[in-house]
């Protein structure tokens, strides 16, 4: 696939938009009515060229592509103020891949499915009155514990007729991808995942909703499944004993969820709002069927050797008011419960927290927090139960117009129920961390005058037999920023500097940071050209330090209220202090280029 076409085709889009717009803005400037297509949004092209050299050039290698090119068209089309059709174009060549396996050459289906990008109609999602249309890339929203954070490329509706909400989309949440033996890449299945909900009420008062998610792997999506392939081996603890040869395959997997959730309002700042879900996941859709009446979901989900069922549940109780808010909430999630609409959520735990906040002094005063326990592994199938302690806390104070002060606390702890100090199994450490942070904002010498601080120590103990000594450490760091405005010039200044000391097995490790900064406004801010360097060392106070010298130049240029361009060039030299492997020292330079429009 070469990216260059998309690039063009994409440009020449952004810029029939804006040629169309131009047209319209005319139109509407000849006639007094209203017009009937409204086109706004914003566009923007941008590129980074990245150049690195090692000296001596040995293994290591740059830590960026050569050139990265992204591109955002974001358009909304609104036609006689009833239909509204946002439309999303976001491309980055070459692609890149956060939550999903890496494609070496994808195609554009396969550019498509990427959560990094979304192309064509991508984000088309029309909206008439009360009711949306989704076309591609989409997130759906449900609730906590049935769908939330999952982008599908597909079909979805969104529909508020009175007092229903209706939401259902269908599409792929996960892209086909090969395993690599050669580069140990794990490969996944395509992803088809189905979510939808109903609702009535009033989401602000009382409400009522069903959801329910369903994924399921398309085994016939991979051409290959098989991950590794492992030849026979003698046995570590016995090399008379032969085991086999053996070939990891990946395995096909299928969930359903389905929860209720409620919303209530007692009166005014009491709030009451509960979900209750129930799972079945299939770990692996080639084991065996069993008999379909030990089988919940007859009729509508098929169990297997590899399927669980389990619940979740969640509560939460708000008292709202003007001084004071103070929330009770719980959570509970089975070990078997998958939250497969929510992939980043830990399941096997009980969470119990207090959050109460004050907000006194017409708000000069204000201090929150919150206050619970953990029971992670609830089931006990990964080891013994660990109870953690939850803890936190910030205050804000605001003194005068020139003082203001900030300080935050938290505290997590961790521990199994080995109560033994010389039980080598026994797992405990408490990890502490607070920061005061005062700032000063004040005017003198036809300036004005920022300085903020921060002041921060974390410590993290663990009391383990085993792993203790050399994982606990203890933090120590002072973080200061300064900004000057000039009242009569259009210059601002500015400069910082950070210590940071870490209390180590190893030795103790220190990190420093100095730096300065300046820009400047021409033409009534029209052209801002910018400067800042910082320079850096780091490394073990009984070895040589690292050394590090970064220098950025930028420039902005506005040329209409619309149209901007932005350049940057950075440089950053790095200098091993005691050498390394990978080489003395290397350098790397960076230019940005980007433009934007916004119409």
């Amino acid at each position: 696939m070469r990216f260059n076409r998309y690039y063009w085709v994409c440009s020449l889009i952004i810029f029939y938009a804006i040629n169309l717009q131009g047209q319209l803005k005319s139109q509407a400037d000849s006639n007094i009515h209203v017009p009937w297509i409204v086109v706004k949004g914003s566009a923007s092209i941008s590129s980074d060229f990245y150049d690195y050299t090692a000296n001596p050039s040995l293994t290591q290698v740059g830590r960026r592509p050569s050139a990265l090119y992204r591109l955002i068209f974001a358009p909304t089309i609104t036609i006689a103020g009833v239909l509204v059709l946002p439309l999303s174009v976001n491309i980055t060549y070459p692609e890149t891949n956060t939550t999903t396996p890496s494609i070496s050459a994808p195609t554009i289906m396969e550019y498509f499915t990427n959560p990094a990008n979304a192309l064509g109609l991508s984000g088309f999602s029309p909206k008439i009155g009360w009711a949306q249309f989704h076309l591609g890339s989409h997130t759906p929203k449900l609730s906590d514990l049935s769908g939330g954070d999952l982008q599908l490329f597909g079909l979805g509706i969104d529909l508020k007729p009175g007092n229903f909400h209706i939401k259902a989309s269908h599409g792929i949440s996960q892209r086909a991808v090969e395993p690599d033996l050669m580069r140990g890449g794990k490969g996944a299945y395509r992803r088809d995942m189905s979510m939808g909900r109903i609702a009535y009420g009033n989401p602000d008062s009382i409400s009522l909703g069903l959801n329910f998610v369903h994924a399921k792997d398309d085994v016939k999506s991979l051409k290959n499944s098989t991950i590794s392939i492992i030849p026979a081996h003698p046995l570590s603890d016995d090399s008379s004993i032969v085991i086999p040869a053996d070939t990891l395959r990946l395995r096909a997997e299928e969930g359903f969820i389905a929860s209720i959730d409620t919303k209530l309002l007692f009166t005014d700042g009491v709030i009451l709002s509960a979900e209750g879900a129930i799972s079945a996941f299939t770990a692996d859709r080639s084991s065996a069927l069993i008999e379909e009446g030990n089988n919940p979901l007859r009729g509508f989900y098929p169990t297997r050797s590899s399927t669980r069922f389990d619940g979740a549940g969640s509560a939460n109780l708000s008292f709202q008011f003007t001084s004071w808010t103070l929330a009770l909430s719980a959570l509970y999630m089975g070990s078997g419960f998958q939250p497969i609409g929510n992939p980043f959520v830990q399941s096997d735990r009980l969470d119990l927290k207090v959050s109460p906040s004050f907000n006194l002094f017409e708000g000069d005063f204000t201090i929150n927090g919150t206050i619970g326990k953990r029971i992670n592994n609830l089931s006990e199938t990964k080891g013994e139960q660990l109870n953690q302690m939850i803890a936190n806390g910030q205050l804000s104070i605001r003194f005068s117009d020139v003082i203001s002060l900030a300080c935050t606390y938290s505290n997590f702890g961790i521990r199994n129920n080995r109560q033994n100090v010389f039980d080598s199994a026994r797992i405990q450490n408490v990890s502490e961390s607070f920061s005061i942070d005062p700032m000063f904002t004040f005017t003198a010498f036809d300036m004005m005058h920022t300085i903020t601080t921060s002041f921060g120590m974390d410590r993290f103990d663990d009391f383990n037999i085993v792993s203790g000594l050399e994982s606990s450490n203890d933090t120590r760091s002072a973080i200061a920023s300064y900004i000057g405005i000039f009242n009569n010039i259009p210059l601002t200044i500015g400069a910082n500097g950070s210590y940071l000391e870490n209390s180590l097995f190893a030795g103790t490790l220190q990190v420093m940071t100095i730096g300065i900064n300046a820009s400047y406004r021409l033409f009534e801010g029209s052209l801002n050209p910018s400067v800042a360097i910082t320079k850096t060392s780091s490394g073990f106070v009984i070895n040589p330090a690292d050394e590090a010298l970064f220098m950025k130049l930028g420039v902005r240029g506005k040329i209409n209220k619309n149209f901007s361009v932005t350049g940057n060039y950075a440089i950053n030299n790095y200098h091993y202090g005691s050498g390394s492997s990978r080489g003395n020292s290397f350098s790397e330079q960076i230019i940005q280029i980007a433009m934007a429009l916004t119409f």
